[in-house]
């Protein structure tokens, strides 16, 4: 199971508003050469310290599945109703994501879902949802 998103993928985060600060992980691309270190708190500061700067050209930051988990809000207030979130792993082999309610066991209201073999695809997608609705500030 995949547990970080690609570059392209934290980047639209920060785009659409995330603060890089909530991002867990950063990448540091050495010499532009493909080979990656991917870094942690403490760890990311003696890499840079360790390389003195000589040896990687770029840094960016890296959002975990627990760090998407954080930015998704539990509920959302959806006409007057608060919508869990729900994630599910369906039986035919992918995760689906979405915000629903429910009476007496009965879907009400569900938003947009989202689905992937990868958990974190779809949170991301979610997430970004939410994003460009504007339930995440």
């Amino acid at each position: 199971m995949r547990n970080l998103l690609t570059a392209e993928e934290s980047a639209k985060l920060i785009e659409l508003g995330v603060s890089p600060e909530r991002a867990s992980e950063i990448c540091i691309d050495f010499n532009g050469a493909g080979r990656y270190a991917y870094v942690c708190g403490e760890e990311a500061q003696l890499v840079r310290y360790c390389v003195n700067g000589h040896f990687y050209v770029e840094e960016c930051r890296i959002f975990t599945l627990t760090d998407i988990l954080d930015i998704l809000p539990k509920t959302l207030d959806v006409k007057g109703e608060s919508a869990r979130l729900q994630v599910y792993n369906h039986p035919a082999g992918y995760w689906v994501v979405s915000y629903a309610t429910c009476d007496g066991g009965t879907l009400t209201y569900q938003t947009s879902c989202f689905s992937s073999p990868e958990l974190i695809d779809a949170l991301y997608s979610l997430l970004v949802w939410c994003l460009e609705k504007g339930y995440v500030k």
